[in-house]
Parts: C-alpha cells; structure tokens; sequence
C-alpha cells in the first residue's frame, strides 16, 4: 500500500473555500489598488467640471448642453 500525498488528494470542502476567499480577496485588493491609481489626483479633482456659457454653439465639438443632452 503506497502513501497517498497531498498533490493527489482531493480537496475537502474546507479547503475549497479556504481556497476560494483567498482569490476573492486577492481580487479585491487588485481592484482596489487599481481604482486608486486610475483616479485624478485630489488637487485636481475639483477641476474636472467644465463651465457652460450660455453663448456656447450646440455645433462646437464638446459643447455641453444644459438639461442632460
């Protein structure tokens, strides 16, 4: 009778999950690391908003419409 390792013995249910909320939560942390370094940094955050004049052509490229357009 020959000793079985652990590389062939199937994994318990435990272990499974064990398995499975490790991946989750390396996921999670990616993405989080990843969302904060896609965002603008906090100095020029305010500045993202774009001012409409109300003389603005709605034919310009990039004109914002007022109401949503």
């Amino acid at each position: 009778m020959s000793a079985i390792s652990m590389e062939e013995m199937p994994m318990s249910v435990l272990g499974i999950l064990l398995h499975f909320s490790r991946a989750v939560i390396y996921a999670h942390n990616n993405a989080k690391v990843r969302n904060l370094m896609d965002a603008p940094p906090p100095e020029t955050r305010g500045d993202m908003g774009r001012c409409v004049s109300p003389d603005t052509s709605e034919k310009e490229p990039g004109a914002i419409h007022p109401g949503g357009r």
